[in-house]
Order: structure tokens, then sequence, then C-alpha cells
């Protein structure tokens, strides 16, 4: 672990144009991320969770580049990913690699398991072919596979093995930043397990960043050294691992907690369950306030009058909710 910034994110944006009344009705826009800002210390790992829809995976493709941003910066090492023009963002891929969350859908059918673990490196580097294979069999090894393996197709290996072979293949270009969206989320309960040990292994052996994108508190809570909170596009609350679960200050998040099954019983008597009524807002026509206040069980008028700015209130642990004062005390 180092206290050293490998990424930083600032003000980003994601909308996508939605056009009302007809074919020649004014386009209007659903802003699927909107003015996101996080940083993640190089060795360490940063989940974003958040409900279906609440726009964590596509921050995560908006960092990678993969949907485009209107707005913000990715700085990533130093260098501003989202202002490279396209053979400088190819080359600078390098360093960002995805593992993505369905395992039987991310590799190529028609290609051997060796050469899918391949193709970054024939797309991104001028290794000769005695070092590319040289990292494929290293990679395998890593990974938890046998070398004979490497002949198989996609189709012949289990869910967790294919998953074993897309990280694989996100390793091949020894990337600073690996991103895996809902990457366990797939799998089976037991192969999650040695999937999420393996990635832990490897970021301790290789000192890898990860942005770890999750709608699972419990995986979360396994492998995260800090949380951000999203709903309808926003970061709510932003934290460490031990803040977040040990003292939730948004009303969302206590929610979500609270939601999350226990096999400690004395801790599911103790965990008091907080339903959220009703659905989220139009995400084309929000309302005015906070985006939450129309579900909030404690909301005020000023939440829903006034947009609650993501704000420090404690050694860190941010939270954007008007309700929760210097002494960081939840309001539930």
């Amino acid at each position: 672990m180092s206290n050293e910034t490998l990424v930083s994110v600032e003000n980003l944006g994601v909308r996508f144009a939605v056009k009302r009344g007809g074919g020649w009705g004014k386009a209007s826009y659903l802003y699927a991320v909107d003015d996101v800002s996080f940083e993640i210390k190089r060795g360490e790992t940063l989940a974003i969770v958040g409900e279906s829809g609440s726009g964590k995976t596509t921050t995560a493709l908006a960092v990678a580049r993969l949907v485009e941003a209107y707005q913000g910066k990715v700085n990533l090492d130093g260098t501003d990913f989202l202002s490279l023009d396209d053979e400088a963002s190819r080359l600078a891929r390098a360093k960002m690699q995805f593992i993505f969350q369905d395992p039987y859908s991310s590799l190529n059918p028609r290609l051997r398991a060796e050469q899918i673990v391949r193709e970054p490196l024939d797309s991104l580097s001028t290794m000769d072919e005695a070092e590319k294979k040289e990292i494929v069999d290293r990679l395998f090894a890593e990974v938890g596979l046998r070398p004979e393996q490497q002949r198989l197709f996609p189709h012949q290996f289990s869910g967790g093995q294919r998953q074993r072979i897309g990280i694989a293949r996100a390793l091949a270009t020894q990337p600073d930043l690996i991103i895996c969206d809902e990457a366990v989320s797939a799998l089976d309960v037991a192969v999650q397990a040695q999937i999420l040990n393996l990635l832990r292994k490897l970021q301790a052996d290789l000192n890898l960043t990860y942005l770890f994108i999750s709608h699972d508190l419990g995986v979360v809570q396994h492998m995260c050294d800090s949380i951000a909170v999203m709903y309808m596009g926003r970061v709510v609350e932003h934290g460490t691992r031990m803040d977040l679960f040990n003292n939730p200050l948004h009303p969302y998040t206590s929610a979500l907690l609270s939601a999350v099954p226990s096999v400690d019983k004395a801790r599911r008597e103790a965990t008091k369950r907080i339903l959220i009524p009703g659905d989220p807002p139009d995400p084309v026509n929000l309302p005015a306030g906070c985006r939450f206040a129309n579900r909030c069980p404690v909301a005020q008028d000023i939440c829903r009058s006034q947009d609650p700015a993501l704000r420090d209130v404690k050694g860190g642990h941010k939270v954007a909710c008007h309700l929760v004062g210097e002494d960081a005390v939840s309001p539930l």
C-alpha cells in the first residue's frame, strides 16, 4: 500500500440523448453519470455500489473510455486519459484493463484460451512470439489454470475457469488499474469466493489497483478499502470500508446495509430492516432537491427544494445529505 494517488476522477458526466414528442421532438438528456469525483490510491480497491440503474457500470465504462463522457477528467498516473487522441489512448489502454461481468459472453468462442489471453499483447505490445508465449504460460499458472488447458476453447471451461481466463487476459499488459464490473455476480457462491480470493492474492503479489463495481455489499466488505455509494447518477456517500459499514450516514446507504444478510443471529436481531418505499424519480425529468427525497423516510422541506452537495463531514467520510451535521450522525 502507498499514499500515492493512481486514479483521480473529477466531475465525470455521461448523458444520453432522449427524444420526446415524436420524431421532431426536442432532445432531452438522461444524465446516467452526473458530476462524479473520486480517487483511488495505488494498490488499493475502491468499490462503487448501488442498485440497478444507479450509474455505477456507466461510470466504470466512462473511466475506461468505453462510453463517451461529455464532461470531466480521468487522470491515470499523471495522464488525462479522456483527452488523449485515438492512437495515444490505444497505447495508454495497456495501463487500464477490464474484467467483464459475464464470463460466457466476454470471451470469443472461436479462439483458443491461449489466443484470448494473448490478444492484448498482440494489440498493445511489440514483444516477439517467445516473450508472449512466456507471459501467457506464466499468467495461466498465476490464475490457477493448467498448461494443457491453453489449447481448449471457451465452451470447454466452467464459468469460474472462464472468469480466470478473463482475469489472465486483463493482466497480460501489466496494467496499473483493473476495472472489475460485477466480476463475480454471474458465478455460483462457492466459485465467487475462489475468484475473490484469487483477485486479492493477485493484488498483493502484483500491487494491483482495482475499481470494483458491485451491488453485493457482502462481496464489497470482503474486497475493498473504500466505497462510493451511487444513487441516480450521483455519489451520495463515500468513505473507508470501516466508516461506511460501522457508521453509514446517508439514509440510502443505511437501507442498503440493512438488507445485507448475515449468519450472525445477534447481528440479524440487532439490525433494523429499513424499507425504501416508492420508485426512483424519472431520470430524464429529475425533481428539484435531493434525488432520494421522494423515497427517504426522514426527508424535510429543504431536501425537496435544494440539491445537497457531497461534502466531507469527518476525516474523509463524505456524504450528500442536508440532515447530516458536523457531528457525523445519521438522521435515522
